[in-house]
């Protein structure tokens, strides 16, 4: 009997603990989503202010043709960067609702290329010749906003991770063109073959390529 009643003891604190971990785990969480809300508004206000006095130069680039094409890169990385800041602000709708991917008749092809404009000064600054081959207006069924993550990912690391050179190149794949293929390549470091399925796990880099970004 004793037992008995030590054990119904046991478990009953059990559940208890359990409860005030998951209650706990709970707070946590909220205490993070607020914390993350708050740093999105945060990024967002000084872009807003950044808006608008960007607007006031593109109106007048016109007249100083030297610097039209930084400004106006400048102008693409800041509507990216708003675009960014809000989709943090959507998270807790995401979290809610579930995540779904929106498949619609995609332009991959001009995608790729304000991709490849927004990354070429950066190119440039590292010194790497970027070359870029593409078929226009290649037209897919895709996630937008997911498809410019991945080219954005992929040039990042490419020029990155890059000696001298990037290539890009995006084709058809057979004549009927209905599949198509993307290829990012760079003159750096090669992945090791039994690392190249760990790469696609979250956070892990590779030691050497580690060590390339410590001594930046």
């Amino acid at each position: 009997m004793i037992k008995f009643f030590m054990d119904r003891s046991k478990a009953r604190n059990k559940r208890r603990m359990e409860k005030l971990a998951y209650e706990k785990e709970k707070e946590n969480y909220e205490n993070k989503m607020n914390f993350f809300t708050n740093v999105a508004h945060e990024i967002k206000t000084p872009l807003t202010l950044i808006k608008g006095p960007m607007e006031n130069i593109m109106d007048q680039i016109d007249e100083v043709p030297s610097i039209k094409g930084s400004v106006e890169l400048m102008s693409r990385n800041t509507d990216r960067l708003m675009h960014l800041a809000n989709q943090l602000l959507d998270f807790r709708k995401i979290e809610m609702d579930g995540f779904s991917l929106n498949f619609i008749r995609t332009n991959i092809s001009a995608l790729l290329c304000e991709q490849y404009i927004r990354f070429k000064t950066y190119a440039e600054q590292r010194k790497i010749d970027m070359s870029f081959n593409y078929v226009e207006n290649l037209y897919a069924s895709a996630d937008e906003e997911a498809v410019n993550k991945i080219f954005n990912n992929l040039m990042d690391n490419a020029i990155k991770y890059a000696d001298t050179k990037v290539a890009i190149e995006l084709s058809y794949i057979s004549n009927e063109k209905s599949n198509y293929k993307l290829i990012v390549a760079n003159d750096g470091f090669i992945i090791p073959d039994e690392s190249r399925e760990i790469i696609f796990e979250s956070f892990h880099r590779i030691q050497k390529t580690a060590t390339l970004q410590e001594q930046e």
